[in-house]
């Protein structure tokens, strides 16, 4: 059975009413029409709807059990019809829930605080560091705004849109102590330095380690972290290397006692990437922090 939308939105407001010339001028129709109208509704549900009291129309059983359906319904459909609503970062408070890898969190965060301290004082940004099936689920539910991931290193559905974020380049770091090594390090150093590894993403696909297996080369792995700032540490106390993007490493020998060396010839880069689902991302807060990623200067 087909029901009439227009039909069924007279009942929540006869409800209220409790009047039928009073809930017709509401509906902004005639009286004669919204009775037939409610007579309609009655023949298609089987059911009389409103009886008339001494207290005004009453709605039945049945028609109590259905309003908060009814007005429920309207309500859905009223805002999937009216659109996107506007979003005022200066005004509007809003949490932003992204999945991200360790390089975002170290070097996007400190500067996107900063700024939305300033512009946007009431949005906050909550990350987490999750393995990219979990991301990838968690945007298509809708529970994750964006998802930052690593090109080349991790598979990315095709329905995602794809933003470039920043392309850096890796480099090695290892205590001031290590005067041993040379200011470029060869192949030799890589395939017999013990290594401290922080992987680019959850599956344990890695850059370095990709470049070096096309060579038929492997690295000697003396421990595995699981963010930037603690590798730094471990490479400070034991004097292990440890292969990071340049911009990383800059920070990381600013707080700590390390030297950076240049990697040989051919290695590889790393480009991060803005991800976000296209069921989603038309709407204006989010369009908002696509823009606001993009233009991030870290």
């Amino acid at each position: 059975m087909v029901i009439d939308l227009n039909l069924l939105r007279l009942v929540p407001i006869l409800a209220k009413e409790k009047n039928v010339t009073r809930a017709a001028q509401k509906a902004n129709l005639s009286q004669s029409a919204f009775s037939h109208a409610l007579n309609r509704l009655r023949e298609q549900l089987k059911d009389e709807m409103f009886i008339r009291t001494r207290n005004g129309m009453e709605p039945t059983p049945y028609a109590a059990m259905m309003i908060p359906v009814i007005e429920n319904a309207l309500s859905k459909l009223d805002t999937a019809t009216r659109g996107p609503s506007h979003f005022d970062p200066a005004r509007d408070a809003y949490t932003f829930y992204i999945g991200a890898v360790d390089y975002f969190e170290f070097m996007f965060m400190p500067v996107l605080t900063a700024r939305f301290k300033t512009i946007a004082p009431n949005v906050r940004l909550s990350v987490d560091i999750l393995s990219e099936t979990i991301k990838v689920e968690r945007v298509e539910k809708g529970q994750l705004d964006a998802f930052i991931g690593v090109d080349t290193v991790q598979h990315i559905p095709h329905y995602f849109n794809r933003y470039p974020l920043i392309s850096d380049y890796f480099v090695a770091i290892a205590s001031v102590e290590r005067t041993d090594l040379p200011e470029t390090l060869t192949l030799q150093h890589l395939v017999s330095e013990s290594q401290i590894h922080l992987p680019a993403v959850s599956s344990g696909a890695d850059h370095i380690d990709s470049w070096l297996l096309s060579q038929h080369l492997y690295r000697p792995l003396a421990t595995v972290v699981q963010s930037y700032a603690v590798g730094g540490r471990v490479a400070v106390a034991t004097g292990y290397l440890m292969c990071v993007p340049f911009r990383i490493a800059q920070e990381l020998s600013k707080m700590l006692p390390l030297r950076i060396m240049a990697l040989p010839d051919g290695a590889p880069s790393y480009d991060l990437l803005l991800l976000t689902h296209r069921l989603y991302d038309y709407q204006p807060a989010v369009q908002w922090l696509i823009n606001e990623l993009k233009a991030a200067k870290v």
